[in-house]
């Protein structure tokens, strides 16, 4: 058996560089259809049964443009339509801090939703156990009319 070498540890400024080198757009924006399968599905899963996510005529008497998506739906489309990988070189785990979130324009079904990743903020820390590199990726839900439908940022610490 041959023994594995870790890489040897960069210095807080090398850090912080690779840091600020992950600042803006992550990956290509993808774009995905609200199917009204997905959005019941959803409803159901959390237990949400307001008729909105449900019943067209339900959601036309309440003012929205059609049955609308359960806001956990931006988990599917977070989970399934983005990349968000990174090689950190330093730190052995990954830890995950916190998600916010934004709503604005109800996503509803037949809805074509444009996401567009992007790292907003990325620094290093110190703390009593040592370096700790925090990053937050932002994640903009739009619809096809151009309206912002909500904001996901997440916060990712590594250690």
């Amino acid at each position: 058996m041959s023994a594995v070498t870790e890489p040897a540890p960069i210095s807080d400024a090398e850090a912080e560089r690779y840091l600020q080198s992950l600042i803006g757009p992550i990956g290509e924006d993808v774009t995905t259809l609200v199917e009204l399968g997905a959005v019941r599905r959803m409803a159901l899963a959390i237990g949400d049964l307001d008729p909105i996510h449900f019943d067209e005529a339900a959601t036309r008497a309440r003012g929205h443009r059609g049955v609308v998506a359960p806001w956990p739906l931006l988990w599917l489309y977070f989970f399934t339509c983005t990349i968000y990988e990174h090689d950190f070189p330093f730190g052995k785990a990954t830890v995950h801090g916190q998600d916010e979130y934004e709503l604005h324009e109800p996503m509803v079904v037949g809805d074509h939703i444009t996401i567009r990743t992007a790292m907003v903020d990325a620094k290093l820390k110190h703390g009593k156990t040592g370096r700790l590199g925090q990053v937050v990726s932002e994640r903009r839900f739009t619809n096809q009319r151009g309206e912002l439908c909500a904001v996901l940022r997440t916060t990712l610490f590594r250690r």
